[in-house]
Formats: C-alpha cells, sequence, structure tokens
C-alpha cells in the first residue's frame, strides 16, 4: 500500500514538473519573440502568404512539364505583388486624401469645442476660440496619415524581404516534404503531413472567407457613406476592408471612425443614424455570413480570438494583431495532435469534447 501511495505521489511529481518546464520554456519563447519581433513577425507573415499563395503554384506546377515548373512559382509571386501593390496604392492614396482635406474640418470641430465647454460650464476647456482643443483632436489625425505616406518605402521594404522568403519557402515545400519522410518513420511521417495539410487548409479557408468578407463590408460601407455624400468615402471602404482582419477591435475602429466624421460634418442625430446602418452592416457580415461561411474550418472561441489578439499584438504589434487568429489556428491544430497538450486545445476550440475537436483538426 505504501509502495503504491509512494508511486502515485511520484508520478505526479513528475507531471508537476513536466508542467512547470512546459510552462517555463513557454515564457521563454514568448520572450524571444517579443525581443525577436521584426524577424519572427516577418517570418510568420512570410509564412501564412506562401500558404495563401501556394495553392496557385502547385496548381501551375502540376500541369506543367518539368522544364517549366517554375512558371507555378512567378505566377503565385505575381499574385502576392498584384496583392501588395494594391494594398499600398489603397493606403497611400487614403493617407494623401486625409491629408489634404482633413484641414477642412477645423471650424466644425472648433464649434463642436466651443458648445462641448458651454454644456459642461467650463469655459477653460478651450482657448482662443477652441484653437487648442480642436488641434489636440486633429493634429494627430493628420500627422499620422503623412507618416504613413512617408513610411512607405520602409513598409515596401518588408514587404520585399516577406516576397524573397515567400519565394524560398515555395521552393523548398517539396524538399521539406522529402526530408519529413526521410527523418521519421511512415506512421510518424503520415502524422506530421496530416498536421501541415490540416493547417494549410484551415488557414487557407480563414484568410479567403476573411477577405471575401473584408471586399463586401468595404463595399458595403463605401456605398452607405456615398449615399448619404459623407466625405472620404473611399477611406472608410478601404479601412472597413482592412481592419476587417483584425477580429472585433477592427470592426469597432472601422466604424467609430466615420461615424465621427459623420457627427462633424451631419451633426448628431444625422451621425447616429448613420452609425445605425453600419451596425446593421457589421450584424449581418459578423453574425450570419462570417458563421455561415467558416462552418466547422474555424474551430476558436470567440473569448480565446479576443485573448490571441491582445496577446499577439503586445507581442508583435500590428503585425501580431492581423497574424493572431492563424497563430492560434495552427497552436490549437499542434496542441490538438498532442495528447498532454489537448486540455490547451480544447480550451482554444469552441468544441465541447475531444472527439469533436478531433473531427474539427482532422484534415
Amino acid at each position: 500500500m505504501l509502495q503504491k501511495r509512494t508511486r502515485v505521489e511520484w508520478t505526479l511529481g513528475l507531471r508537476l514538473i513536466g508542467w512547470l518546464v512546459g510552462i517555463l520554456a513557454t515564457l521563454l519563447v514568448v520572450a524571444a519573440l517579443r525581443s525577436t519581433g521584426w524577424m519572427s513577425s516577418t517570418l510568420a507573415l512570410a509564412f501564412f502568404t506562401a500558404l495563401a499563395v501556394w495553392p496557385v503554384d502547385m496548381f501551375i506546377r502540376h500541369r506543367l512539364p518539368r522544364g517549366l515548373r517554375w512558371l507555378g512559382h512567378v505566377a503565385a509571386l505575381l499574385l502576392m505583388l498584384v496583392v501588395f501593390a494594391l494594398f499600398l496604392g489603397g493606403v497611400v492614396l487614403a493617407a494623401r486624401q486625409i491629408t489634404a482635406n482633413l484641414p477642412a474640418y477645423e471650424d466644425a470641430a472648433r464649434a463642436w469645442a466651443e458648445r462641448l465647454s458651454l454644456w459642461i460650464a467650463a469655459p477653460n476647456i478651450i482657448n482662443d476660440g477652441g484653437e487648442a482643443l480642436t488641434g489636440r483632436l486633429l493634429d494627430p489625425v493628420v500627422g499620422f496619415a503623412s507618416a504613413i505616406v512617408q513610411s512607405t518605402s520602409n513598409l515596401a521594404g518588408v514587404l520585399s524581404l516577406i516576397f524573397f522568403l515567400v519565394l524560398m519557402m515555395l521552393i523548398e515545400a517539396p524538399v521539406l516534404s522529402a526530408k519529413l519522410r526521410s527523418a521519421t518513420s511512415r506512421r510518424d511521417g503520415e502524422a506530421y503531413r496530416r498536421v501541415l495539410l490540416a493547417i494549410a487548409i484551415r488557414v487557407r479557408w480563414y484568410l479567403a472567407v476573411r477577405t471575401f468578407l473584408g471586399l463586401v463590408t468595404g463595399l458595403l460601407y463605401l456605398l452607405w457613406s456615398w449615399w448619404w455624400g459623407l466625405d472620404f468615402v473611399f477611406v472608410w471602404g478601404l479601412l472597413a476592408f482592412l481592419l476587417n482582419y483584425i477580429p472585433t477591435i477592427g470592426s469597432l475602429v472601422a466604424g467609430v471612425l466615420p461615424i465621427a466624421f459623420a457627427f462633424l460634418q451631419f451633426g448628431p442625430w444625422w451621425a447616429v443614424l448613420y452609425g445605425l446602418g453600419l451596425l446593421v452592416i457589421e450584424q449581418v457580415m459578423g453574425n450570419y455570413v462570417d458563421p455561415k461561411l467558416q462552418g466547422r474550418e474555424l474551430t476558436l472561441s470567440p473569448l480565446m480570438v479576443l485573448v490571441a489578439l491582445m496577446f499577439w499584438t503586445w507581442v508583435w504589434g500590428i503585425a501580431g494583431a492581423l497574424v493572431a487568429v492563424p497563430m492560434t489556428l495552427v497552436l490549437m491544430i499542434v496542441c490538438a495532435k498532442i495528447p498532454a497538450l489537448l486540455p490547451v486545445a480544447l480550451f482554444l476550440s469552441n468544441c465541447r469534447n475531444a472527439e469533436e475537436l478531433e473531427a474539427a483538426t482532422t484534415a
């Protein structure tokens, strides 16, 4: 009896030590990712970009003779260049539009600042007819837009690095598959292949759905703002599209900014009506269309998605916000295939038991 009790205590002690070592290793990995943020976030963006364009590469390579299979790489990279060019061009155009036209709102902002000071009976809230407060409200927006235009070259440099990393990943993909088969047994190699396939399928589907939803949401924002005659209609459509890749917080920011400008341009009550239209768009797209399209391909817990968004933004900044959901998807699928980490995968998912999780993470 004593021996059995000692064996149980020894097993529990080893398990506790294992969990403590795992937690310590996780903290060290997080610290390393945060301290090497520029490099590690660039690698992550390149990895998910390669996953997104890899089907184009494979589709063309499998239909050409061996000597022309390099055209698959060319087609995938051209697609990536087109997307990056549209992204950079849209951002620069929107920022320049704001920089050129935002000063026209100074009079409206000053008038509302004066009304606010009278309403709260605090005349000292503004100085010189509201110019100080107006400057504090509008100058950061103008400065931010100008900084975007001026830093386009730096962003283009990062995208150039991602371009070459994606090229190397596409070239290495067949070699990596052969290396996995050579370095592992047939059974383990097949298991690794299924895990990689499950990750690729779900990440690609997530990116495809987010892109489609972003395009539809951006178009609806643009049309709704155009119908109201709101200024910067292109900016609001582009903002809704780009921020669609950032769950929850992105939709909030994409809605608050145009409502604030509607407040300055039309007044409070019309701004409320305009905002109700945006709310309807977000509710329909987020609560009906998005779940219908994602289906079982995205089985993440909504709470964990929000936590992951906060965590990866803290680790990598804006890049972390963009890859928060794909990174969490990868983490959930990998943990689901490791028996000791199955509880972690279960908490990351919205599945109720291990059987549902296994079905949801199998390619």
